[in-house]
């Protein structure tokens, strides 16, 4: 019987079949900001911190909070996904983000997929509108194919707000789910008809005790 090995090392979950095209969309990588590159120009006053919830969350420990003072000056984020963004032309893709505005905030975001030379190549804005934790989504058409694209955030008047789980995925993923896997490296696994999958790969702990092993029956990850 012939099947399929599947062990997450090189990008073959986050950045391989996972359609997920943000690295490090919830801040919760070692290196918290990992993935993550701050831009501030023209004398901007903007200050990024990740908070740890981690006694109020321990699932989803940390959230990033952008804090703007005055509205001098331009201040954003970008993210370079995995080893860059593969991007189709007139493909739709589709930002999300968890979001609450600190009151008396004002603040809205641009969002632009960008291609080596520095062209936008997709573009679009959310304007966050409440002091609670409430789900963003907006959709876009990219018009050019590009395997190296990044995601830019950029965040726009004054005031104070908690972002989490920044996510960009194509709208047409494997059997169309939303949040998906990829459509194109599905389909060649599919082809192949395996008679089984064996998961996880070779090691189940992926690190050095119980703790820190995946586990698949809650779906989350320890991370450590």
């Amino acid at each position: 019987m012939y099947g399929i090995f599947f062990e997450d090392i090189n990008m073959a979950a986050d950045g391989g079949v996972y359609a997920e095209l943000v690295k490090n969309r919830s801040f919760e990588f070692a290196s918290n900001l990992a993935g993550w590159t701050e831009h501030i120009k023209n004398g901007s006053k903007a200050k990024l911190s990740v908070v740890s919830r981690a006694e109020e969350r321990p699932e989803n420990p940390h959230v990033a909070n952008v804090t703007i003072p005055t509205e001098t000056g331009t201040y954003g984020l970008s993210n370079e996904g995995f080893r860059g963004m593969g991007i189709n032309k007139d493909e739709r893709y589709s930002f999300t983000m968890l979001a609450r505005q600190h009151n008396g905030s004002n603040l809205k975001l641009n969002i632009e997929l960008v291609n080596p030379e520095g062209k936008i190549i997709g573009r679009a804005t959310i304007s966050p509108n409440d002091t609670k934790w409430k789900r963003y989504n907006v959709k876009f058409k990219a018009n050019t194919t590009t395997d190296k694209a990044r995601l830019f955030v950029w965040i726009k008047g004054k005031g104070s707000m908690d972002m989490d789980m920044l996510s960009l995925f194509p709208e047409h993923t494997w059997k169309n789910r939303p949040g998906g896997l990829r459509a194109d490296l599905l389909q060649k696994l599919y082809d192949l008809k395996p008679g089984f999958l064996r998961f996880p790969g070779g090691c189940i702990v992926e690190g050095r005790e119980l703790a820190t092993r995946y586990q698949w029956k809650k779906n989350t990850w320890r991370y450590r």
